[in-house]
């Protein structure tokens, strides 16, 4: 009797439950008012326009308990003029002094620690388009583009925020121009809109229209305000001119030389939707360095793009995936050939790693009819490599890449539903070596009306004109249920040998085909000890496009979850290719493959409650070949110390092992005309320590410190010739090779910034970067050795400051 009344109690509980979200999942409207007197941006909602301001109030939790009511209230006041919209929010909250409220760097809201309130506006109300401001409760802006599934950070408005700590919690008051906004020049306008609050001690969110968290996304989820009327587009015009100075020392350290750059960047609004931003004599000077790494694989390494052009407001150029923008102004085309072109008593000079830019434009927007357009355009000059002879000092230039320009055209139609079909195309010319590389494509995705299901796909043609023609195509389709605690995906995408989109684009490898099943059950509400729970089982089947022959089949496994008392996140990860596989591109050679045989790999991760002044990350794994003695392990651990609340410092150390694996050392033809591919047995040991270190001094200033060595250390055993049923050979001996092929190679860089943001859109920086690469044969098994040997090498300094200033049209005029 008593299990039948729980499980009525049970039922009754759930029909409650579904009832509320039910009633949650009407989309909320706010009609807001004009006002004639702009308020004072101060975090002091005591002006007068205030009392005519709409409230948006009676808040609904997004996590942990979703749909519930959120543990304190919140109101937000809206108001708006001619020039701008202004929000008024107060975050009520019982115990201030128990408020986390820790110092961040701005856009890095991903690791403040902190109280947060977010607006997100979507002018053309599309469900798929939105920008987005927050404010965190020690005043640090925030800010970023929203494109359906893709969210720009790197994107910064300029706009103005107060925020005042109170005896009933704390408030912020932001502006938000409306040349920071793009939005059509009809009359009467609804834009979409989202609040959103952070309650960090509590580690919940909450939102003022519901947002379903089995529903994937939020743009989709918006709410919206009415009652703007009669607003006009301004004239959109700024200025940020730059002026840059360097001393910088050689590789060998026995010169320096200094430097001097000026340039500027514009911005100009076409009309009410579209904005041109023009980058003239660009210097990415300060960029922070890449993590390099040992890459003994066939396929080129990807690095993150950090230059702040090509990172803020491109979410339209990330549609088809065919761009990639390191391309521009990266590695010359023909910087590796140089080398073949030594003659006998040559000594290479220089070799320029990258090409020289020299402008960079790109135009993008939405019409009132959903339709996005990009463009961008970018030029590189020519590249040259010094060559000397040594017996007559005489010197020659090898062009390594001519002037070069880049193009990308994107369309992009938004449909009902929160759905969009786009066109794009990429166009990359090297005049001087008749060179032409372009790249058509489209992508779409089509929802249902209640986005639970979704069909996505995506191709393109890619084409290089050169000497000869050669075609090559892709294409992606993947349906999937989008809504609810069981998901699932199932995809195929297929590469053809001939495509390449590489001249702008990246791809890791073609000539291949593969079909992926996804299937996972996911609750994301709380449950008996936990806040939520994350299980996904995946099948990947891959094979060669030509020759149509099976290549791989992998089996994955995770579950993760998060506690409730203390929020610690912990998961487990495995992962099973239950039958031997065939590598193509191992051997690069078209037509071999190298066999590698069954294996399996687990992993287990933790993370500790970020919240506490100590947290710890921690991960360890390993896997094994089931046929041969190959193995390897890896772990990390990661210490986060926040001193107090305006210094962090964040420790990673980790290890990743590999041992009696095979790869690619060389191959040729012989004196008979065999094709010989020799493989070497090695033992890899990689040690990577990272130290990052942040002490805010306002919200305006800081100081950052990163420190990060990279030490590879590859110790081949034996050698193998490679056969043409895949297998090796027994040994042709050590010395075939011996020593001369290991590696002992090390990156060791830092990276240190002082930050001060005078005025919106408007920055100064001082940058101090250090660069060490070796590479050698001779093996170092001490880390303190090889960390001296390191210190001792050729290194490559870097003192900067650079100066940036915003000029708004508008406020010219005033002036």
């Amino acid at each position: 009797m008593r299990n039948i009344v729980l499980g009525l109690l049970i039922i009754s509980l759930s029909v409650i439950s579904f009832k509320v979200k039910a009633l949650n999942n009407e989309k909320r409207s706010l009609e807001v008012a004009k006002v004639f007197e702009s308020p004072k941006i101060d975090g002091i909602l005591d002006e007068s326009v205030w009392s005519k301001a709409a409230i948006a109030k009676d808040f609904i939790q997004f996590e942990p308990y979703n749909g519930d009511k959120p543990s304190l209230p919140t109101e937000v006041k809206v108001v708006y003029d001619d020039q701008a919209i202004y929000f008024g929010a107060i975050m009520y909250d019982n115990n201030p002094d128990s408020m986390i409220k820790d110092l961040g760097v701005r856009d890095e809201f991903t690791r403040m620690n902190s109280d947060l309130f977010t607006v997100l506006i979507s002018t053309f109300n599309d469900g798929v388009n939105a920008v987005e401001f927050m404010v965190s409760a020690s005043g640090v802006q925030s800010d970023g583009k929203h494109n359906g599934n893709h969210s720009d950070s790197n994107w910064d408005g300029v706009w103005e925020s107060s925020v005042k700590i109170t005896e009933y919690g704390w408030v912020a008051e932001i502006k938000i121009p409306y040349s920071a906004l793009r939005f059509s020049k009809e009359d009467n306008q609804d834009w979409g809109i989202h609040f959103f609050r952070q309650i960090r001690r509590l580690r919940e969110w909450s939102s003022w229209n519901f947002v379903d968290i089995n529903t994937r996304g939020f743009i989709n989820q918006m709410g919206e305000i009415t009652g703007i009327n009669n607003i006009k587009p301004p004239l959109r015009l700024s200025v940020t001119p730059y002026i840059s100075a360097y001393l910088e020392n050689d590789a060998d350290g026995n010169k320096w030389n200094n430097d001097f750059n000026a340039g500027m960047d514009l911005k100009w609004g076409i009309n009410q939707s579209f904005t041109l931003d023009m980058i003239l004599i660009p210097d990415f000077g300060q960029v922070q360095s890449d993590d390099e790494i040992l890459n003994l694989s066939p396929f080129e390494v990807r690095y993150d793009e950090k230059r702040a052009f090509f990172t803020e407001g491109t979410e339209l150029f990330n549609k088809g995936e065919i761009f990639y923008s390191r391309r521009i102004g990266g590695t010359p085309k023909g910087s590796d050939d140089v080398y073949d072109n030594l003659k006998t008593d040559e000594d290479l000079i220089r070799n320029p790693a990258e090409t020289k830019l020299i402008n960079a434009t790109k135009i993008s927007g939405r019409t009132s009819d959903g339709l996005g357009i990009g463009f961008i355009n970018a030029m590189t000059g020519a590249v040259d490599a010094e060559i000397e002879d040594t017996i007559t000092n005489e010197k020659r230039i090898y062009r390594t890449q001519g002037f070069t320009n880049y193009n990308m055209l994107v369309l992009d139609q938004t449909l009902k539903n929160n759905s969009y079909v786009s066109f794009v195309n990429t166009n990359v010319l090297h005049a001087e070596e008749n060179y032409t590389a372009n790249v058509t494509g489209g992508e779409f995705k089509l929802m249902n009306k209640e986005n639970s299901y979704q069909l996505y796909g995506r191709g393109g043609v890619s084409q290089i004109y050169s000497d000869s023609t050669e075609l090559g195509h892709t294409y992606a389709i993947q349906l999937a249920k989008t809504k609810g605690n069981f998901l699932f995906e199932l995809t195929h995408i297929t590469e053809s040998d001939t495509y390449d989109p590489n001249d702008m684009g990246y791809i890791q490898q073609n000539n291949e085909s593969t079909w992926d099943l996804e299937l996972s059950y996911n609750k994301k509400e709380p449950f008996w000890k936990v806040l939520n729970w994350h299980n996904e089982v995946s099948i990947r089947q891959t094979s060669l496009y030509k020759p149509r022959k099976y290549s791989d089949l992998e089996i994955n496994f995770v579950t993760n979850t998060t506690f409730a008392k203390n929020y610690l996140h912990t998961g487990l990860y495995f992962e099973t290719k239950p039958f031997k596989r065939y590598d193509y591109f191992e051997s690069r050679v078209d037509g071999w493959r190298y066999n590698r045989h069954k294996m399996g790999f687990v992993n287990f991760w933790m993370s500790t409650d970020y919240r506490k002044r100590i947290a710890l990350d921690f991960r360890t794994g390993g896997w094994k070949a089931y046929d041969y003695d190959q193995y390897g392990y890896q772990y990390a651990i990661g210490p986060r110390i926040r001193f107090n609340d305006k210094w962090l410092l964040t420790y990673i150390f980790s290890v990743n092992t590999a041992f009696n694996t095979y790869g690619y050392i060389e191959d040729y033809t012989d004196a008979s005309g065999n094709t010989i591919i020799n493989f070497g047995e090695r033992d890899q040991q990689t040690l990577t320590n990272t130290l990052n270190t942040n002490y805010i001094f306002n919200n305006k200033s800081s100081l950052s410190l990163r420190v990060r060595h990279y030490w590879s250390r590859v110790e081949y055993t034996d050698f193998h010739r490679l056969q043409e049923n895949g297998e090796l050979s027994n040994s042709i001996g050590y010395d075939t090779y011996g020593e001369d092929q290991n590696y002992n190679y090390n990156a060791f860089t830092i990276d240190m910034k002082y930050l001060w943001r005078f005025a919106p859109g408007s920055e100064m920086a001082i940058v101090w970067k250090n660069a060490i690469y070796t590479s050698e044969a001779n093996i170092i098994n001490d880390f303190f050795d090889n960390l001296n040997n390191t210190f001792e090498s050729s290194q490559i300094n870097s003192i900067s400051l650079k100066l940036l200033y915003y000029l708004d049209y508008h406020y010219l005029v005033k002036k």
